[in-house]
């Protein structure tokens, strides 16, 4: 474990997976009840006390662990983007530098996530990551790779295909596509967006008795791949501030353990997203507690929270991770398709073994949020040996159960593209 103490009030960082442990100041830690261990700590040295979670100037740390391996930190602090700058520094000079050395440069692309302000331009955005993970084993054989990738290959050279694809794709209607639950009067104002409203016949229900408004509305739709008894996402649109405790308690009610989160809370001073989670301590949104543990900031372009999510009634608990990814703008793409697929391997591992669904959210819940879910859904379909994939058919599935999946041809092409270079990365990985 790999300490560098900063010469900047109440900032501890950590890196794992070092041999040099600190100064001697550094007492043995205490683990706490939820596998995290404290250190409370001041302008000079740490000493450690009695675990507390969330208050400004407290630090967590997790021991290696099979979710988010050696080369994570793990804290709560009350500046995380001068956490990120420094680690981001410290990585790239490859050695241990002293406090007085540290470089003090802003990385916008990752601040102007947390503030209301302006989004950082596309240029100051790094395009890679230097966190990528290898492809997850997979049951698809060469020949089967070797086909999907020359169809995807052809589809993405061959323009006025794609483009006639995306006109058949924009005329497509669902059926059935009533919404006349999400557009009654009651409803209509817990809506982020008209143009996206739940179908009736494919809608999330709250229970109604455990609900502040007595309502079990939320505009979130159930998604299905192969079991219609079981969802595999729901795709939700970003909680406003009159149905926080509605996306808790979906949160709850569903089993969720996984949520994506795809946009930053505000874009060129509109509002994307409510901030629904405390930044420190704990908030309680009708009866559910929701208690930030931790947070882990990977590169500029996304970080991981950890919640611990109490139910008041019932006293019972569960862990929800968060996996915010930052530099996606609304009916956008991200900047490299590496990034993303990189973003999805760290979720998946997170997920992997569970048979919850994984709330995905972005603003309205469609055009990011219907991207991603399509990129998953088709690679996790080769994954499981599937031989034939039609990425417009699958679409077309995501769209029966949840109006305005994939907005733009952009996205389309994207999803495309990241799919053709997972698996060119598969291919890459398996025995020749």
């Amino acid at each position: 474990m790999h300490f560098v103490w900063s010469a900047l009030p109440s900032l501890l960082l950590i890196e794992y997976g070092n041999e040099f442990c600190g100064d001697d100041w550094l007492c043995p830690p205490k683990p706490n009840m939820m596998g995290f261990t404290h250190y409370e700590f001041n302008t000079e040295k740490p000493s450690v006390t009695t675990p507390f979670r969330g208050k400004s100037g407290k630090v967590y740390l997790r021991e290696k662990n099979s979710i988010f391996d050696d080369q994570c930190f793990s804290i709560i602090s009350c500046n995380p983007q001068e956490l990120c700058r420094q680690r981001m520094a410290i990585r790239t000079s490859e050695r241990v530098e002293r406090p007085e050395t540290l470089r003090h440069s802003r990385l916008n692309s990752v601040s102007s996530q947390f503030s209301d302000g302006p989004a950082a331009s596309p240029s100051t955005r790094s395009s890679t990551s230097s966190w990528c993970e290898e492809p997850v084993p997979s049951n698809m054989d060469i020949s089967t790779g070797h086909m999907i990738l020359s169809y995807m290959e052809d589809h993405l050279k061959n323009k006025n295909r794609l483009e006639r694809e995306w006109e058949a794709l924009c005329s497509y209607q669902a059926e059935p596509s009533a919404c006349s639950v999400g557009q009654g009067e009651q409803n209509s104002k817990r809506n982020r967006s008209d143009a996206v409203v739940v179908y009736d016949h494919s809608r999330i229900t709250l229970k109604a008795e455990n609900n502040h408004g007595n309502s079990d509305y939320i505009n979130a739709s159930p998604i299905m791949d192969h079991d219609p008894r079981n969802p595999t996402y729901i795709s939700s649109q970003g909680p406003l501030p009159s149905t926080v405790a509605d996306f808790w308690q979906m949160v709850w009610e569903s089993g969720c353990v996984v949520i994506v989160m795809l946009t930053p809370l505000s874009e060129n001073g509109v509002k994307q997203c409510h901030h629904y989670w405390p930044d420190e301590g704990s908030d309680v949104y009708h009866i559910y507690e929701v208690n930030l543990v931790s947070e882990h900031i990977w590169c500029e372009d996304f970080l991981v929270r950890s919640f611990y999510l109490k139910n008041l009634q019932t006293n019972e608990t569960r862990t929800v991770t968060q996996f915010h990814f930052l530099s996606w703008m609304d009916r956008g793409i991200p900047n490299s398709a590496r990034t993303l697929l990189d973003f999805r391997r760290k979720v998946n591992k997170c997920y992997r073994g569970r048979s919850c669904p994984i709330i995905v959210h972005c603003s309205d819940g469609a055009g990011r949020s219907g991207t991603y879910i399509l990129i998953d859904m088709v690679l996790n379909r080769m994954a499981k040996g599937a031989k034939e994939i039609d990425i417009a058919a699958t679409l077309e599935h995501l769209r029966d159960q949840r109006a305005g999946m994939v907005q733009t041809k952009e996205q389309f092409e994207f999803a495309l593209t990241a799919v053709a270079e997972e698996v060119n990365a598969i291919l890459k990985a398996l025995p020749q």
